[in-house]
Parts: C-alpha cells; sequence; structure tokens
C-alpha cells in the first residue's frame, strides 16, 4: 500500500458532487501532501471530476483513489450483477488505470458474500484495484468477509469507512440497507481494526458540523447551524456534555474545537484518516494544518475517555 497522507479529502461536497472547479481543493492537497481521495459512483459528478484532474495534472502515483460502488437505491444493491456494473462504471468514468481501494458502500446480511469476494479478487488480480473492503460495516461482517476470503484464498478486506469522531452518533443519520455503522467508543472493533492493520477512512469527523465550534455547548441558538440529520444523529444531553469538555481542553491547548478532534483522530491509535469534506479552500487548509498536530499521551486518554 502506498504511504497514505494524515487526512483524506472528501468528493462528495457541493463542488464535486456537481461538477464543479476542484481545481483550488486539489492543487492545495497536492502542496500539502494530501494524497487520498475519497470518492464514490453515488456521488454526482464527483468520480468524473476527479479523473479529469488526474489525468491533467502529474503521475498517477500521487494520488490514493478510493470508490464504493452497490449503494443501496433504496433497496439493497449489494449483488455480484450490481457489483459488476457499478465497477465497471467507476473505471470508465474515472479513467485513471485503477482504483486503489474499492469499498462496498453499504452491507447487507442477505447478500452471497463469497460471489462477491470472487468478483472482487478477480479484478484485483486483473489490476484493475489493488484493494477492497466495506463502507459501514460492523466487525462481525468485516470478519466474515475475511473469513470467507481465506476459505477461498482471496485478498481479505483491506480497508473500511465507518464513522468516527470525538462523539458517538445517537441515531444513523440516514438509515437505509443495514444502516449506517458508527465505531466511535466501539472498543471491539477499533481494537480490531488495530490488530488487523485496517485503515478506517472516517467520514464525517466533524460529526456533520457539531464539532467545527459553531455549535456551542452552553448556547440552544447555535443548534441551528446543524441539518436535520445532523441534529438527529448527534444533538443529545449526552453529546452536548461532552462537547463542553472538549470546548474546555480546547481552550487549555489554544486551539479551535474542529482543529481539536481532527488532531485527535490523526493521533488515535488505530490507523483512521478523517475524510474532510469542504468546498472552502481555507478550511481545508486549516483541516490539514490541524492533522499536524500532535497531541500528548494524557490529552489522547482524557480525550479517548470522552469518545466512549
Amino acid at each position: 500500500m502506498k504511504e497514505l497522507s494524515k487526512i483524506a479529502l472528501g468528493c462528495d461536497s457541493r463542488t464535486f458532487h456537481d461538477g464543479g472547479d476542484i481545481t483550488p481543493l486539489m492543487d492545495i492537497c497536492l502542496r500539502e501532501g494530501v494524497n487520498v481521495f475519497d470518492t464514490a459512483r453515488g456521488y454526482g459528478h464527483s468520480e468524473r471530476v476527479l479523473g479529469e484532474y488526474i489525468r491533467a495534472h502529474g503521475n498517477r502515483e500521487d494520488y490514493y483513489v478510493i470508490s464504493k460502488g452497490c449503494l443501496p437505491l433504496p433497496f439493497s444493491r449489494l449483488n455480484v450483477r450490481a457489483l459488476k456494473k457499478d465497477l465497471e462504471t467507476s473505471l470508465k468514468t474515472l479513467d485513471i488505470g485503477y482504483i486503489d481501494m474499492y469499498l462496498l458502500h453499504r452491507d447487507d446480511h442477505r447478500a452471497d458474500l463469497e460471489g462477491i469476494l470472487k468478483v472482487l479478487n478477480e479484478y484485483r488480480l486483473a489490476g484493475k484495484i489493488r484493494g477492497y473492503g466495506g463502507s459501514n460495516w460492523k466487525k462481525e461482517r468485516v470478519e466474515k468477509a475475511n473469513e470467507i476470503a481465506k476459505a477461498n484464498g482471496y485478498e481479505p478486506f483491506t480497508g473500511v469507512s465507518d464513522n468516527f469522531s470525538l462523539v458517538p452518533w445517537k441515531k444513523d443519520p440516514w438509515g437505509g440497507g443495514d444502516g449506517c455503522v458508527c465505531v466511535s467508543g466501539d472498543e471491539a472493533m477499533l481494537s480490531y481494526l488495530k490488530e488487523q492493520g485496517i485503515p478506517n477512512f472516517a467520514y464525517s469527523p466533524l460529526g456533520r458540523g457539531f464539532l467545527t465550534g459553531r455549535v456551542k455547548s452552553m448556547d440552544p441558538s447555535s443548534f441551528h447551524v446543524l441539518v436535520a440529520s445532523a441534529k438527529r444523529a448527534y444533538l443529545s444531553e449526552a453529546n452536548l456534555a461532552r462537547l463542553a469538555r472538549i470546548e474546555e481542553i480546547a481552550r487549555r491547548l489554544n486551539l479551535s474545537v474542529s482543529d481539536l478532534a481532527i488532531a485527535y483522530i490523526c493521533n488515535h491509535p488505530t490507523k483512521t484518516i478523517p475524510v474532510i469534506g469542504t468546498t472552502s479552500p481555507v478550511r481545508l487548509e486549516q483541516n490539514i494544518g490541524a492533522s499536524k498536530i500532535v497531541l500528548d499521551e494524557e490529552t489522547m486518554k482524557e480525550l479517548m475517555a470522552i469518545a466512549k
């Protein structure tokens, strides 16, 4: 696997999704050493504009591209037919030779995992994808997939993309299929990922706006900045209590809440890479700067206790 940057650019922001000019964001990433880019078949025009940029700039090996397929629309599509269709479409749309990490976008316990792993392994052996895994897959399902892979001589899952941040959500923001997976405070899953050396490309690392600093734990009038899905997922008494403690630590360290939240993920003992989705070059540079902050052991213990 390539050496991965500490942070990833999420390519489902409006600019990518609508097929806009991604050059300012991408240029910052290349200049600052960010090489992980997270897209998907279900992200509008994202794959197309990302592929166009990569083909027009530099060496393909400078980029680590994640894409995903088999997203429910709205019913489960985790099957061999949909997988082949989505994979071929993504490869054609990106047009960059291969995909570094291909993730199954949602799980379905009824799926034919053996058939799906067979297809993924065939694409890997053909050089069209270099690794594969699951987005929103729970520990027992990742283990099951890897048991099947081992039994058949296939490559196991080598990546996941689950929600992870300083605050666990109380409800899945979106639902669908077997739902989305939050591993914040899930010690069993975090230990498994650490033991297996599986990276987690963590989406919503700032809690869909809850940890940007715009939401104040003691100011209910600030809650309006959260969209409905973010309120459903994160706005609870328990998380407001967590946020108050996070605000206190941030003040003590002279950091913003968002900088502390990103630094926590980048300093976590698991291999976790926060996926940042922003349309603002200024915020992107701030987030990249936060990924370089080193937190001491005592601060990490304090934050890990909060995140449980």
